[in-house]
């Protein structure tokens, strides 16, 4: 009987260890389960989440993230530096060209449904529209041009606004070859004149270059119109090629005659150093229409003439 007992609780135990076995196995085989649950999860997450901080980065005419339907029209008031001037930053908000007032002046719908009339930073554009002043040449053309943009999805980057209320802004547009600056275009197709008003824009080098290089070419109103005001010019003539219209920094060592506007009495004179008593204290501010000349000619030919006494 002793000997049966003892056999019988050996079976007992040995079946409670087979039983502990099997339960030790499944909780095993279900943590193996979930553990290759999380182990594919992650790929797919990180694959979701790459076309999302993809479009975020950089926003497409047809696709905003949210943040920006929120937050970028008070952002791009400030807009951030650019380290390439040539090439279009993200900053800016997206709309719609829904009216043009002339070559220079447009209506945005934004996204957000604002609408907002734009004034072209930068440029100047003959006159169409204006209350007390006939169509100036090339106006037309100029207008009919900027009117391509009616219908056109656009980014505004904004500097601030001007006197009338309306936004001061660089207009981007997007081509084949990427996004373009419309302000530039303007210039480089000779329907406007460079003009910053005393305040050049981030972008104001390159428009200052293709206002040169437009009426260098004789295309557009350079063609057909007496300027008044011609367009600020930067130096790309040669070294000892001279600045015919002048120049707005010194483009040679040899080229150092100051030609100076007085912003108070309008007159405009032209300094040579070591003959002009004044050539020392005169500092030259491109954006009063301050020029450099190679030659007293040059000089005359632009409209400035030798200090008197």
């Amino acid at each position: 009987m002793r000997r049966f007992s003892i056999l019988l609780r050996n079976i007992v135990v040995v079946l409670a260890l087979i039983l502990i076995g099997v339960m030790i196995g499944f909780a095993m085989g279900g943590q193996g389960e979930r553990g290759g649950d999380g182990l594919t999860s992650a790929p797919a997450a990180t694959a979701a989440a790459g076309p999302t901080s993809t479009r975020a980065a950089a926003p497409t005419p047809t696709e905003r993230p949210e943040s920006e339907e929120t937050g970028s029209r008070a952002a791009s008031s400030t807009p951030a530096e650019v380290t390439d001037s040539e090439s279009a930053p993200a900053e800016g908000a997206w709309g719609v060209v829904v009216r043009v007032a002339d070559g220079d002046t447009l209506t945005v719908e934004f996204d957000d449904g604002e609408e907002e009339t734009i004034r072209l930073l930068d440029v100047d554009t003959p006159e169409t529209v204006h209350p007390s002043r006939p169509e100036e040449c090339f106006g037309a053309q100029a207008s009919d041009f900027t009117k391509t943009l009616m219908g056109q999805r656009v980014r505004i980057e904004e500097k601030g606004r001007d006197r009338y209320g309306r936004l001061l802004a660089y207009v981007w547009t997007s081509a084949d070859e990427g996004e373009r600056l419309w302000n530039v275009r303007l210039l480089e197709e000779g329907l406007a004149v460079y003009n910053d008003y005393g305040n050049p824009g981030k972008y104001a080098d390159i428009s200052r270059a293709a206002a040169e290089k437009a009426l260098l070419a004789g295309v557009g109103l350079w063609s057909a119109c007496e300027i008044e005001a011609r367009p600020t010019l930067v130096p790309t003539q040669m070294v000892g090629a001279g600045c015919p219209q002048g120049c707005v920094s010194q483009p040679d060592p040899s080229c150092s005659i100051k030609g100076n506007v007085n912003a108070r009495s309008s007159t405009k004179i032209y300094h040579v150093e070591g003959e002009s008593s004044s050539y020392g204290r005169v500092n030259m501010k491109a954006g009063e229409g301050d020029l450099w000349f190679c030659t007293t000619d040059e000089a005359e030919a632009n409209g400035f003439r030798a200090p008197r006494g």
